[in-house]
């Protein structure tokens, strides 16, 4: 979902690549979004992100990527011409 030409998407579709911010506010690179948005059982909400290597491994092997809850408020969409 994109606001503006300009400005980034806000939530990543399942296949971009993404970076994760840290507690210290530093980027994590090398991870994809596995799904969209989802919301836990205490209503959090978060996005399921795989590092690059597991998600290319599964796609070839045609099985889910092994993958880890992340907060979707640290999470940023990844675009090149941005």
């Amino acid at each position: 979902m994109t606001f503006g030409k300009s400005r980034p998407p806000l939530v990543p579709d399942p296949g971009q690549q993404v970076l994760l911010m840290s507690e210290d506010g530093s980027h994590i690179e090398g991870f994809r979004a596995v799904s969209g948005p989802l919301t836990t059982e205490t209503g959090e909400i978060i996005i399921r992100v795989a590092i690059e290597e597991e998600y290319r491994n599964s796609r070839r092997e045609g099985r889910r990527a092994v993958s880890m809850a992340w907060p979707a408020e640290m999470v940023e969409v990844s675009v090149p011409w941005y």
